[in-house]
C-alpha cells in the first residue's frame, strides 16, 4: 500500500508553535484561538482584521516552520508501516508566502527522520495530484485539481472533529487498527 502522510498537524505539532507565535504578540492577540481551541481549519474564520494581520505575520515568518516539535507516535508509525512493507511518502504543501517555509520542511524532515526519509518528502500545492492508497491528512477537506486516487483517513485535531464518514487516527498508536494491517 501506498500511505501519504500530510506534515503538519499530523507529524509534526504545527499548532504548538502557533500558539507560541501568537503568544509573542501579547494582548493583541490573545483574541485569537489556540490549536485547542480552533474549531475552524481556516485561521482566518471570524477574526478581526487587526488579528488577521497577526495571523499573516506568524505565517510568513522566516524558520517558523523549522521550529515545529514532532507528534509523538508519529517517527516509529511511520517507520513501522515503512517495514511492514508499504510505500510511505510525507506529502506536505508549502505556504508560498513564507520564504523559508519549503526548505524548513524538508530540512525538519532530515533532522527528526533522517537522510532517508527527507528523499520520501513530495513537496506540492495539490495534494491531489499524487497517487497513493491513503491519505492521513488533518485538513478536514482536502481538494484539488483532480479527483484524488487515495482515500482521505484524518488525524484528529480540534477542528476537524465534527466531520463524519471518514476514518479516523485519533493517536499514532492505533494506524494498524485504522489502516487494517
Amino acid at each position: 500500500m501506498r500511505v501519504l502522510v500530510d506534515m503538519d498537524g499530523v507529524i509534526a505539532d504545527w499548532g504548538a508553535a502557533y500558539g507560541a507565535s501568537l503568544d509573542a504578540f501579547g494582548p493583541a492577540a490573545w483574541g485569537i484561538p489556540r490549536h485547542s481551541d480552533q474549531r475552524s481549519f481556516n485561521l482566518k474564520e471570524g477574526r478581526t482584521v487587526a488579528e488577521k494581520r497577526i495571523i499573516d505575520l506568524v505565517m510568513v515568518e522566516p524558520g517558523f516552520y523549522s521550529r515545529l516539535q514532532p507528534i509523538p507516535g508519529a517517527s516509529w508509525a511511520l517507520r513501522s508501516m515503512h517495514q511492514r512493507g508499504h510505500d510511505v511518502r510525507i506529502v506536505t504543501s508549502p505556504f508560498v508566502s513564507n520564504p523559508t517555509c519549503a526548505s524548513d520542511k524538508l530540512n525538519w524532515v532530515r533532522e527528526h527522520y533522517g537522510d532517508r526519509w527527507a528523499q520520501r518528502v513530495i513537496l506540492t500545492t495539490d495534494k491531489t495530484l499524487v497517487w497513493g492508497d491513503v491519505l492521513i491528512d488533518d485538513k478536514p477537506e482536502v481538494t484539488g485539481d483532480v479527483e484524488p486516487a487515495w482515500e482521505h483517513v484524518l488525524f484528529d485535531q480540534p477542528y476537524n472533529r465534527d466531520v463524519t464518514g471518514k476514518r479516523r487516527i485519533r493517536d499514532w498508536d492505533e494506524w494498524e487498527k485504522v489502516l487494517g494491517d
